[in-house]
């Protein structure tokens, strides 16, 4: 696999001004969540007042501005994790 596929840059200023670099598709968007799907998976960004300053999809570039909180990279298979936890409280 080409590395240059799989990588990705974040740039976080201030908490104000987020660039995301190998952004594939925007699944779902509003002010306080944008869902991403990423050339390293799915990710949520949420904070207050987020909107959409730039999106090239060619390039894979995406800028969000607005109060960031928290950048997250999500579970493939979120059953799983489930699945662990319970069977560890059940056992």
């Amino acid at each position: 696999m080409n590395q240059e596929l799989t990588s990705q840059e974040i740039i976080l200023k201030n908490r104000s001004d987020l660039q995301i670099t190998g952004v594939k598709k925007i699944e779902s968007l509003n002010s306080n969540e944008f869902y991403l799907d990423t050339v390293l998976g799915k990710m949520v960004v949420r904070g207050t007042d987020l909107e959409m300053k730039h999106l090239d999809i060619e390039k894979e570039i995406l800028i969000i501005i607005g109060k960031i909180y928290l950048m997250e990279y999500l579970n493939k298979d979120r059953s799983t994790k489930s699945k662990g936890f319970l069977a560890k409280l059940f056992k």
